[in-house]
């Protein structure tokens, strides 16, 4: 069990761990994993825990990269495990983009407990900078990202090639709903399902660490202007989706498809049309079919604001968007087109008259519900701080303006870095953290934000989080609430507009929910789409052993064959793995060691048969190997690489100084040797064994073979990583076969 008080990296009385997280860090140690917990319940402790075991594991100049999708993120990360690992701040470093590669590269170098911006590492490992070799752990933090291009997939793909004895830990309270898309996070992040660790706010061991949380979930009604201004809109609509389908574009048919065809639908089919133009068949229709398209996706904009935001934002939109955009001279001809349209002047016109005589007439009826809302929880406890999330930025300024004007309420603009315009400009990562100090400390106590509030950041402790309009992603849903209920009792209110896509998104959201914990709870089903995802693999080693390479089939010696003498001068050719292995059998005096440890096996020990050693190079992968085969063994301070059974020994050499270096080492070796073994092997190292001159390397091997025949050890050289777990595994293998 861990004990973080007894652990070498972790500073004494510095965590108050839970059972729950010393049970999944235990579980995580040695192995890829996906953590999902909700927000509030540690998941940076388990990080920990796992980071300062994972050291112990590690020889000493091991390094830890963490990784989070911002700086503000990585910045917070960064505080944490210096308050709780023992490792100097000299060896801590945050490397992002703001930090010039060259600079990165030597700080790199430098440093053991590395944070990134995940672009910032993709980047580097891209251009070579360095490499991952001695990373032992990776920790992907909010891991929920990690599809497509996104700058982890590359990092994991990357990092199992450079250092196959790696572990990755990831964490997320949102992984997604399918059991395709946990399944896809498993196989991007070489998870196995086994290794996904699951809680949620019910479960009996977290539970009671859990704040309450009340959700409410409150309606609105269309008022009637906004109700005619719709269903102009849909008329609007409806004529460009016919137009589509008419002409093949669609999949849908017939009346009313604004009830069939989804924005959704239209994003797909634009892709596919500038895909279509770019290509080199005919163009006909094409170029007016993305002109229509765009325009019904404009449309389906509108229709959002009016449903979602109100139409003092449509208004807004129209006049900036529309009608200011349609007179320069490179505007769309989609909105060209669109600015000359009769019914769409109407709706303007309209709105313009209805804001001249009252611009409350245009504000959405949600508006006057969060009005409400706010003021009363305030006036219940006047040291509330409340989170509103809003999808637009330009909602996010309307409401605050509106909110000023309500004396209890100190509302605060919260955005990200990109200016949109010269009315709409970003914050810096500066302005950001010191806006939420702020928030922390009473000066403001309602931050209006849109998304980038919603992910990680630790806003204080907030008593209410407030859904201005609704998200149908479970993701987004989970890290909303998140920001609530983490120290104290929450309350979670969801705004929405009865009977518009509001009401759909809400219900689908809610589902997905439902679903997750279905499929988390169920990891038998990820499992079979998760070794669907690896029928590629599984291919290629099958044709690797049809092609002649399985005399260990199984990663096991055949006994026959290491029972048989073979020739120490026969051929060394560098791609055969045969002959390596064979020269692990070569001489008299290793088949009389062979008969010593038959003899000897009824005493070997059966628990933990493996002792590594701290300093075994991570390149061999050897401790993946050994977990991922349930294989116990256990790792410490030791000049000897490889044990086994207490009876024999494994010591990998190095090439890289050369022939007399390593002769030297390998004497030194087992003269220092302190007890007799039945077998040590001492596999010399060529994998990255680079020629001064043609023919080098075979003369250096051939030496290194004969040296078998003048020390008490089987000298092995190995061309590739796996030839060393294949010796071990041999070894394991003989001896369960001779018990």
């Amino acid at each position: 069990m861990i004990d973080p008080n007894e652990c070498e990296y972790i500073k004494a009385d510095s965590i108050q761990s839970r059972q729950y997280q010393i049970a999944i860090a235990e579980k995580c140690v040695g192995k890829n994993s996906l953590v999902v917990l909700p927000t509030g319940l540690g998941k940076t402790i388990i990080a920990v825990l796992v980071a300062a075991k994972t050291l112990e594991l590690f020889p000493p100049d091991s390094k830890i990269v963490i990784m989070a999708p911002t700086r503000p993120l990585i910045n917070q990360h960064y505080e944490s495990f210096l308050n709780f690992l023992t490792i100097s701040e000299d060896e801590f470093t945050v490397l992002t983009g703001k930090v010039s590669p060259d600079k990165r590269a030597e700080l790199f170098q430098k440093n053991r407990i590395l944070f990134y911006t995940p672009q910032t590492l993709r980047n580097d490992l891209v251009r070579a900078q360095y490499d991952l070799t001695k990373v032992c752990l990776i920790i992907f933090d909010e891991v929920h990202h990690a599809s497509g291009d996104y700058p982890y997939t590359t990092i994991a793909e990357l990092y199992a090639v450079q250092n196959p004895d790696g572990n990755i830990l990831s964490l997320t309270a949102s992984p997604g709903a399918s059991k395709e898309r946990i399944a896809e996070l498993c196989h991007i992040l070489r998870v196995s399902p086994e290794n996904t660790h699951f809680r949620t706010r019910k479960d009996h061991d977290v539970k009671n660490y859990l704040k309450p949380m009340d959700i409410y979930r409150i309606s609105v009604e269309l008022t009637e202007l906004m109700k005619v201004c719709r269903e102009r809109i849909y008329y609007l609509l409806e004529q460009r989706l016919q137009y589509l389908s008419q002409l093949g574009f669609l999949e849908e048919s017939g009346t009313k498809l604004i009830d069939k065809v989804i924005r959704k639908d239209l994003l797909k089919l634009n892709t596919e049309l500038v895909s279509a133009v770019k290509g080199t068949g005919s163009k006909t229709g094409l170029y007016a079919a993305l002109s229509v398209n765009a325009q019904a996706l404009i449309l389906y904009h509108i229709l959002e604001l009016i449903e979602q935001q109100g139409l003092d934002n449509v208004l807004d939109y129209l006049e900036r968007k529309v009608y200011q955009e349609s007179l320069k001279k490179r505007s769309s001809k989609a909105v060209k087109v669109l600015a000359s349209e009769q019914v769409l002047k109407q709706i303007y016109l309209s709105l313009k008259k209805a804001y001249e005589l009252d611009p409350e007439h245009l504000i959405h009826p949600k508006h006057t519900v969060l009005a409400k809302i706010l003021e009363e929880e305030i006036s219940k406890n006047p040291a509330a701080r409340i989170v509103v999330f809003v999808k637009l930025r330009v909602s996010v300024k309307n409401i605050v303006n509106k909110l000023r004007t309500i004396e209890a309420i100190k509302p605060v603009r919260f955005v990200g870095q990109a200016t949109k315009s010269k009315s709409d400009k970003g914050l810096s990562q500066k302005k950001q953290i010191e806006i939420l100090k702020q928030f922390k400390e009473g000066e403001f106590n309602v931050l209006v934000s849109t998304n980038v509030g919603e992910e990680g950041l630790d806003i204080a402790e907030c008593d209410m989080v407030v859904f201005y309009d609704v998200v149908a992603s479970e993701i987004r849903l989970i890290q909303r609430k998140g920001r609530t209920a983490r120290h104290r009792a929450g309350k979670v209110v969801i705004l929405y507009t009865s009977d518009t896509n509001d009401e759909v998104y809400l219900r689908i959201a809610m589902n997905k929910l439902k679903r997750m914990d279905v499929n988390l709870r169920n990891p038998g089903d990820i499992k079979n789409y998760y070794e669907e995802q690896q029928k590629e693999l599984l291919d290629y080693e099958n044709e690797f052993k049809e092609d002649g390479n399985d005399d260990f089939e199984d990663g096991s010696f055949d006994e026959d064959y290491l029972k048989q003498p073979q020739d120490l001068n026969s051929s060394c050719d560098s791609s055969s793995k045969q002959s390596n292995l064979a020269s692990f059998a070569a001489n008299q005096k290793k088949s009389e060691n062979l008969s010593k440890l038959e003899k000897s096996s009824t005493n070997m020990i059966k628990s933990a048969p493996v002792k590594l050693s701290q300093a075994l190079p991570v390149r061999f992968g050897l401790r993946r190997k050994l977990a991922d085969e349930g294989i116990s063994f256990e790792v410490r301070p030791s000049k000897i690489h490889i044990e086994l059974f207490s009876k024999v020994i494994v010591q990998v050499f190095s090439t890289d100084r050369g022939y007399k270096d390593t002769v030297e080492k390998l004497r030194s070796f087992v003269t220092s040797l302190d007890r007799d073994y039945d077998l040590i092997i001492a596999a010399v190292n060529f994998t990255s064994y680079k020629e001064n001159i043609e023919g080098e390397r075979r003369l250096f091997r051939q030496k290194i073979e004969q040296l078998g025949k003048h020390i008490e050890a089987s000298v092995v050289p190995i061309d590739n990583e796996e030839e060393l777990r294949f010796i071990v595994k041999g070894v394991l293998d003989y001896n369960s076969k001779n018990l």
